[in-house]
């Protein structure tokens, strides 16, 4: 499937014209985790401002949600998508109840979180024996495919903590350990596309966050909104995310939590 044949993609657009990484990324991120039965009560586990629950799940209202940015939160509140939300550190403890949950989802924040095997062991600790969890990831294959230069790929990885590119037995190992059986993986992003997102996401987070000039995206903010969506359009539109198993430089992985 391409970018442009997605549901979601002209959402994503219209929301990130000028932050076309986001846009890409976002595409099979929400794919596979809209196709996910959710199994009731339901916990978003690092759920910032909750539009990406919104956006994959948009009839249900979650019964929960989690996050450290109170700003976050308080806009995940507002527009009513969670029955309750809850501060918390994912990396240290859960407000919640041992096995409180059937089904937990963390979409593209569990790898910033500094002690993965403690947020791994908190999330076996609220899900409930049989319930599931679905991670969206980027992985180890993604840093492997980095199309720039060394020197840059070190700069990213300092300004995007991205603390833990793992592949599937890394995963499988960490999941396992916990509690989980072992997990299944649908990936996505094909070498090709994995390097164009890899150079667009370098090239506007670093120019954004201070750390390299970019005359691209100077000339992209005072740039017409209309025009730079149409060149995404035009640009990332015809590019497919699927991968084949094995060789997507992200994935969706899902495990089971063991029975006690």
């Amino acid at each position: 499937m391409t970018l442009a044949q997605s549901r979601f993609f002209p959402d994503l657009v219209a929301r990130y014209p000028r932050a076309p990484s986001i846009a890409l990324c976002r595409v099979p991120e929400l794919e596979l985790l809209s196709a996910v039965t959710l199994q009731p009560p339901v916990l978003d586990h690092c759920c910032g401002d909750g539009w990406i629950a919104g956006q994959a799940f948009p009839s249900r209202v979650l019964e929960a949600g989690v996050d450290i940015s109170r700003p976050a939160l308080a806009q995940a509140a507002a527009a009513g998508r969670y029955l309750h939300t809850e501060w918390g550190d994912a990396g240290r403890e859960l407000p919640f109840g041992t096995a409180s949950f059937r089904t937990v989802f963390n979409n593209s924040g569990i790898e910033h979180i500094p002690d993965l095997d403690r947020a791994i062991a908190e999330i076996a600790r609220v899900l409930a024996p049989g319930g599931r969890l679905h991670i969206n990831v980027l992985n180890r294959r993604y840093f492997e495919r980095w199309p720039l230069s060394p020197e840059s790929l070190q700069a990213y990885r300092t300004f995007q903590p991205f603390l833990h590119a793992l592949d599937e037995v890394e995963w499988s190992a960490v999941l396992t350990r916990h509690g989980f059986e072992p997990p299944s993986f649908a990936d996505y992003f094909a070498p090709d596309v994995s390097r164009v997102l890899a150079e667009l996401d370098y090239t506007y987070s670093a120019h954004y966050l201070g750390h390299a000039w970019s005359l691209r995206v100077v000339r992209d903010r005072v740039t017409p909104g209309s025009v730079l969506r149409r060149r995404i359009v035009e640009s990332l539109g015809p590019l497919s995310w699927e991968a084949l198993p094995g060789s997507g430089s992200g994935f969706l992985i899902t495990a089971v939590r063991r029975a006690a």
